[in-house]
């Protein structure tokens, strides 16, 4: 148990940046104090050769589940969106006013929240980027939802399987957690530690939350039955995983154990729970010779102009032999065959009798119509 199944070649990683491409298809994640990224098919050691160039050095970085893939990209206080089929910049978002600290994307891929070290959290819908393409001049993009301010830096989000009719929960090094009701953007509960908190997840239903704190302790808050909305205090009871702050927190496949990472540099397994984690499957990793689409593109360094015409690579499925059966209608350019008039001829009888059938059905429908609808209508 926990054997290492692959491991990537590549430059240090920034921090809050690696992410999952397509179903196991690739990874990508932003360099360390560089204005790059770089990024791996799942089942090779060493990074694709290309260059994914970015115009800063990338605080946080998050991709869509679901195609078309979207990448947002944290520089600074602002966000980029690129489409990851073309390469081209959707829009970019800069409500934040200090730079962005975490970014996730809702189940659907059709949202994505966004946190920074103001404290603010907002919800972002990826068809107001879209929408603004299409206009001579784009407004200003605002979020789709401001849910609440923290009073310190956001150090993590998740958001549950309903996503939009689901739950947000945000965490900050202001000892809180607050969960917020995606249908209508309001706070429900407020979780209050006594430590600084670092990183958050949730089961799939969002009835446990696990927060992972700067003293390395992981703490669960059962949120089922549901407690009277507001403030919940949790105590310092929970199990002690790490000799430092906690950065990450998810799940193994089989949905009953904890993984966790820290600045310790160790990734440990914690007591079994009933929560469950977005799942990899073992055989596309160690198969070496998969045969994986190519999805992502290098990025526009065009901040200006609308990826709408950028071209975009479409992968079709070549025609087998069977099902090509061609034969030529006529002999020559200046006469009809025998043959083959007869089979225009056959043709033809065949869609005027399919017309025919139509006009049948058509009518049949009409005085159903007349009879039964508008007579019903008229008595009444």
């Amino acid at each position: 148990m926990g054997a290492q199944l692959k491991s990537y070649r590549g430059y240090p990683a920034a921090p809050s940046t690696l992410a999952l491409v397509g179903t196991s298809c690739q990874l990508v994640c932003g360099q360390r104090n560089k204005s790059l990224l770089q990024a791996w098919n799942i089942n090779r050691h060493d990074n694709l050769q290309m260059r994914l160039i970015v115009p800063g050095k990338v605080n946080a970085l998050a991709v869509s589940s679901r195609a078309p893939y979207y990448c947002v990209v944290a520089i600074s206080e602002k966000i980029y969106v690129y489409k990851m089929s073309c390469g081209g910049v959707s829009g970019v978002g800069d409500r934040h006013y200090q730079s962005v600290t975490h970014l996730t994307f809702t189940p659907c891929g059709n949202y994505f929240a966004s946190g920074g070290a103001d404290g603010f959290v907002y919800v972002w819908s990826l068809a107001a980027f879209n929408d603004a393409l299409h206009k001579t001049h784009p407004p200003h993009i605002s979020p789709h939802y401001t849910l609440g301010q923290h009073s310190d830096k956001v150090t993590g989000i998740t958001i549950t399987s309903g996503g939009m009719k689901g739950t947000l929960v945000s965490c900050s090094l202001d000892h809180t957690a607050r969960v917020y009701d995606l249908a209508t953007g309001r706070q429900v509960y407020s979780l209050i530690t006594p430590s600084p908190l670092t990183a958050v997840t949730t089961n799939t239903l969002g009835s446990q939350v696990l927060l992972g704190s700067s003293s390395g302790r992981i703490n669960v808050v059962n949120l089922l039955p549901p407690p009277t909305p507001g403030d919940i205090l949790v105590g310092d009871a929970g199990s002690s995983c790490h000799e430092k702050a906690v950065t990450h927190i998810a799940v193994t496949a089989s949905g009953n154990r904890v993984v966790t990472g820290s600045d310790d540099g160790e990734v440990k397994h914690v007591a079994p729970l009933p929560i469950c984690v977005l799942r990899m499957e073992r055989e596309v990793v160690d198969d070496v010779d998969l045969d994986i689409r190519e999805i992502i593109r290098p990025l526009s360094q065009d901040y200006t102009s609308s990826p709408i015409n950028a071209s975009v690579t479409v992968h079709t499925k070549p025609r087998t032999s069977s099902a090509l059966n061609i034969t030529p209608q006529y002999t020559s350019m200046g006469g009809v065959g025998k043959h083959n008039t007869k089979g225009a001829r056959n043709s033809n009888e065949d869609l005027l009798s399919q017309i025919c059938q139509l006009q049948t059905a058509n009518s049949q429908l009409y005085e159903f119509a007349i009879k039964h609808i508008l007579k019903d209508d008229v008595n009444d």
